[in-house]
């Protein structure tokens, strides 16, 4: 009898043998009344399927390269949801067709790979070992939004699928890919506006013994804060998150001054694929937050090869395989599916001050918290997941580099989702609509001179931090609006007005996509700082020591300060009363916009960020006459 008939044997002989185990343990439980299980007529013998273990028909060998077997590795069949990692003693897989292939990968490994024949049933994959000596001098290569002679991501990672699986077009839609392209990282690093033209430089002085910079002027000639005008001998650290390919192997600050307006290359590709694609691990404290003098690529632990031939990628999944590529070798790595990884960069902290904190915010909600929880959701499982459905529950089935659902580590590189908006036919990051909700309550007191209350609620929707979050200088505006029978805005007797850095100036001269909301009912969800030392706020000058513009210290809340911003879960309620007319009904609508940037910067700057309606609601308040007061109901 040869080595598979009696691993054949063996099967029957062990299933056999646990089903007569588990009849008599059923029986002496049943016996107990512990366990009850039913008995049945029939005395079929239950029969594995793919799912059981071993239960395949192909058997896998893993070999190293002194030929001893490799125990610790996972096998798949690409194309179909079949995987082991020898959890019962042996690889085995289901049957294949001539079309798909047979990957390994084991850790500190490159994935192998042999393809099926159709035929066969046993199969040899030989795994090679990683080097483990990153190359610091490694030259990043280039994703390919430009013609480029070098091999390059687009060619292989460009619809190599289908329009659903296309990395390299995902990826190219995202706000990681046009750092340098979209300029407005430009605007602010040097200080100019999208004409190029340069503000004046800033004045220090000295007072209390220490160095101050003055406050701007805001003249006609202003062009926005900058941090090369403020220290124009200083490099700044803002291509280890911007431009990760700038930073050369001394992993020193660099002068972005002279890459701009368009490297080219590896550079000129803001957040590059490569970068991302060469981690092993994260350098982390304690407490899993990256280390504030470690932003970036610094917090990242790379392996880069050493061999200039070998275009050596990682990734999440361990089926991943160049077939038509020899040079092109590939390998797992944990950290791809974990927070973590995004830390690097979405947790940032200037000075004491938390600048960008979506992964701090995330780990402070319900998502983030406990990864036992069915409510758990990775970055990853929100941010990467547009182009198929995660399903929520199974954490065990998130972790990369495992023999779990392949489906949760295909993702999708548009990280926001930018794509066209139905609506007004542009191209915006299609996750911030319908990212919150809002609502109304209607109150009626007639000894008021007739006022009609609007309580407005406002709450976030699937977003695992605050809302918005990141950059500071991106905000919601609450704008509630009633007008009578006729069309008339109605005047408003009490509540808040949306301050001033919601957009004032000439209403004749606002934009139709960027409305000037400034002394109009409603309210800012932001995250509003000043600078110590020139008192400028809203602020965009991050690289300045900064503080929260108010604290409200008589306050039990822990979040009562000036960061407004929706915190999952929570609703946010204001109420706004207006004056009435004695007859006629009254039309209610409850706005959310999202803003990319406050208002002055964006003229001071030259951008072109169109507001985006986040939700809105409408209201039919009829009047009645007994009792006094409204019916409202939602306008269909």
């Amino acid at each position: 009898m040869d080595k598979v008939q009696k691993r054949k044997s063996f099967k029957v002989w062990k299933w056999a043998l646990y089903f007569f185990i588990l009849s008599i343990l059923a029986g002496g439980l049943a016996s107990c009344g512990l366990l009850q299980i039913p008995v049945t007529a029939s005395t079929e013998t239950a029969t594995p399927t793919l799912d059981s273990p071993d239960s395949g028909e192909i058997v896998v060998f893993l070999k190293d390269n002194k030929g001893q077997s490799i125990q610790n590795g996972i096998i798949r069949v690409t194309g179909a949801n079949q995987s082991d990692d020898m959890d019962h003693g042996e690889y085995r897989v289901g049957p294949c067709s001539a079309t798909q292939l047979i990957v390994a990968w084991a850790p500190g490994n490159k994935t192998s790979f042999v393809h099926c024949d159709g035929k066969t049933s046993q199969y040899e994959i030989l795994l090679v070992k990683l080097d483990t000596l990153d190359n610091p001098n490694y030259l990043w290569a280039p994703a390919g939004i430009e013609t480029d002679p070098s091999p390059n991501c687009a060619g292989c990672h460009s619809g190599q699928r289908s329009a659903n699986h296309d990395e390299f077009g995902e990826w190219r839609k995202s706000g990681h890919a046009k750092v340098i392209y979209n300029r407005f990282f430009e605007t602010v690093y040097m200080g100019t506006n999208l004409g190029g033209t340069s503000g004046n430089r800033s004045t220090w002085d000295i007072m209390n013994d220490q160095v101050v910079r003055h406050a701007p002027t805001l003249d006609s000639n202003y062009r926005g804060p900058g941090y090369k005008l403020d220290f124009p001998s200083k490099n700044g650290n803002c291509a280890f998150c911007h431009v990760p390919a700038a930073v050369g192997s001394a992993q020193t600050e660099v002068n972005l001054g002279q890459f701009f307006p368009n490297p080219g290359g590896s550079i000129g590709e803001g957040v590059t694929c490569d970068v991302c694609h060469k981690v092993t691990g994260l350098l982390l404290d304690e407490n899993r937050y990256p280390y504030v003098d470690r932003p970036g690529v610094l917090t990242f632990q790379f392996l880069r090869p050493r061999d200039a031939n070998d275009r050596l990628s990682f990734g999440p999944l361990t089926s991943f395989a160049y077939v038509n590529s020899p040079n092109h070798s590939s390998a797992c790595s944990p950290v791809y599916s974990q927070s973590e990884f995004c830390a690097a960069c979405h947790y940032g902290k200037f000075f004491s001050t938390v600048i960008y904190g979506s992964y701090s915010e995330w780990r402070d909600s319900e998502y983030g918290r406990d990864p036992s929880q069915s409510s758990y959701q990775t970055c990853q499982d929100c941010h990467m997941s547009h182009s198929h459905t995660v399903q929520e529950g199974k954490p065990e089935e998130r972790n990369s580099c495992s023999a779990a659902n392949v489906d949760y580590h295909d993702y999708d590189h548009n990280m926001m989702n930018f794509d066209r908006d139905d609506e007004t036919g542009r191209e915006i990051p299609l996750m911030i609509k319908d990212a919150a909700v809002v609502n109304a309550e209607f109150s009626y007191d007639p000894t008021k001179k007739n006022w009609l209350t609007v309580t407005a609620k406002v709450k976030s929707r699937n977003v695992g931090h605050r809302f918005p979050t990141d950059s500071p200088l991106r905000h919601l505006i609450l704008v509630v609006e009633v007008k009578d029978d006729r069309g008339t805005i109605l005047s408003q007797v009490d509540g808040d007005r949306i301050p001033i850095w919601g957009g004032a100036g000439d209403i004749s001269r606002q934009d139709a996509d960027t409305k000037l909301y400034a002394g109009l009912p409603g309210k800012i969800f932001a995250n509003l700082l000043v600078e110590q030392d020139t008192n400028v706020s809203p602020t965009t000058a991050y690289w300045s020591e900064t503080k929260h513009a108010w604290i409200g210290v008589l306050s039990e809340d822990p979040y009562d300060y000036s960061d407004t911003r929706l915190r999952p879960g929570i609703v946010d309620s204001s109420k706004y009363s207006f004056d009435v007319p004695e007859t006629g009904d009254v039309m209610v609508t409850v706005r959310l916009v999202y803003r990319f940037a406050f208002y002055d910067l964006m003229m001071q700057k030259g951008w072109d960020r169109p507001d985006i309606e986040v939700t809105s609601k409408d209201w039919v308040c009829a009047r009645l006459t007994e009792p006094a007061g409204f019916d409202c109901k939602v306008k269909e």
